[in-house]
């Protein structure tokens, strides 16, 4: 295999483990403050509801169809490719701005310090959208 089609799927593979690691980060905080003098508690939410869900699983699909292309080898896989990467990375990306406009709408403006699930979230899918896209220029297996 030539270096532009490993370059290509490693960026995706860096890009679904980020995906699958934010998934256990928090995603949205609220209260933690004082509110004349009462205590208001903490909550917090993780990446798994909700639109969450389905950047997890695309990033499983991604890691299932990276895989499979590595055990087939030099033969290939007709799923192995970018044109198929790109769309796990649409789907991701659409679920990521889902849940963004779920959390803006509520008043909840989610800041990397507040919510570092969705800020791993968006380099992940980032990374696997900007993998897909140089696999068009990298040459097929086959």
């Amino acid at each position: 295999m030539d270096g532009g089609g490993r370059r290509f799927r490693f960026l995706i593979l860096l890009g679904a483990l980020a995906m699958i690691g934010s998934g256990f980060l928090p995603w949205w905080r609220s209260g933690g403050d004082s509110v004349s003098g009462v205590h208001v508690p903490a909550q917090e939410g993780i990446g798994l509801e909700g639109p969450g869900i389905v950047i997890y699983g695309a990033a499983i699909g991604a890691l299932v169809l990276l895989d499979i292309g590595y055990m087939r080898g030099r033969w290939g896989f007709v799923l192995d490719a970018p044109w198929v990467y790109l769309a796990v990375g649409v789907v991701g990306a659409g679920a990521l701005l889902y849940r963004g406009w779920e959390l803006w709408s509520v008043g909840y403006v989610p800041f990397p310090q507040q919510s570092p699930g969705l800020a791993l979230a968006a380099v992940g899918v980032a990374l696997v959208l900007y993998g897909a896209g140089t696999g068009f220029g990298a040459p097929r297996r086959y």
